[in-house]
């Protein structure tokens, strides 16, 4: 139980952070240079996860 609610506490933490970096963007820039900034994150973090996962396991 412990271990669910402290990866429900991180996944929500980085949802507060997201939105918080887009509002500021959209703040700064502007509603269409936030909205390209926030899938340009998405489309790199899920490159990233998806790397990770079929990423070749090295044993040397």
């Amino acid at each position: 139980m412990k271990r669910i609610m402290y990866h429900l506490c991180t996944v929500l933490m980085g949802l507060l952070v997201v939105a918080g970096h887009f509002l500021f963007t959209r703040w700064l820039f502007g509603q269409t240079v936030a909205v390209a900034c926030l899938v340009f994150q998405f489309v790199v973090g899920a490159w990233i996860v998806y790397e990770l996962i079929r990423a070749p396991v090295c044993d040397d």
